[in-house]
């Protein structure tokens, strides 16, 4: 009785044993959309080229500082994914091309450059222009200076960046691209 257990106990541990010592775990492929075969952009993805954009749009003579938030652009059927980087569904942002992300930048330009309109329509076109051509993921750059928008960019991306929940930002988002567009 006592060999048959310790054989079972044996046998038991070898098939313990083996059974840990299968395929090693594969990474899992990024998503892709079925719609359109563009590959999905991750949270962290987009956190990087947030910062990058916004240092980017720093390099820009005459602004001072740039608050930068990334999303997918919303589809047809009304879905869309991922904003700055964060935790999906996402607000959807309903005017993009389909398969780019969409950047909304509020610069805070010097006084000098806020006086004169020529100056200021100059730098928001130099800072869509460097964002535009940093990537081919982008399929849109929205730039205002308007303080009110730049207030709310800045307070979706420091809720995001605390971890509240994306679906609450939605609505913001939202109006803040139709009046983006509306400048």
């Amino acid at each position: 009785m006592k060999k048959r257990t310790i054989f079972l106990l044996i046998l038991f541990s070898l098939a313990l044993g083996l059974s840990g010592c299968g395929k090693a775990a594969q990474k899992p492929a990024p998503d892709a959309t079925p719609e359109s075969g563009v590959q999905q952009t991750t949270d962290s993805e987009k956190r990087i080229m947030a910062s990058r954009f916004s240092n980017l749009a720093m390099e820009v003579d005459g602004v001072q500082k740039a608050t930068v938030v990334v999303a997918n652009p919303g589809t047809a059927n009304g879905s869309g994914s991922g904003v700055l980087g964060l935790t999906s569904p996402a607000p959807e942002v309903p005017h993009a091309n389909a398969g780019g992300l969409v950047v909304m930048a509020g610069l805070n330009l010097a006084p000098e450059a806020m006086q004169d309109g020529n100056r200021t329509n100059s730098i928001k076109e130099e800072v869509k222009a460097r964002i535009m051509g940093s990537g081919d993921q982008i399929s849109e750059v929205l730039v205002t200076t308007d303080p009110n928008m730049i207030k709310k960019l800045q307070d979706i991306a420091a809720g995001i960046i605390q971890g509240q929940p994306l679906q609450s930002y939605t609505q913001d988002l939202n109006e803040l691209d139709n009046n983006i567009r509306a400048q």
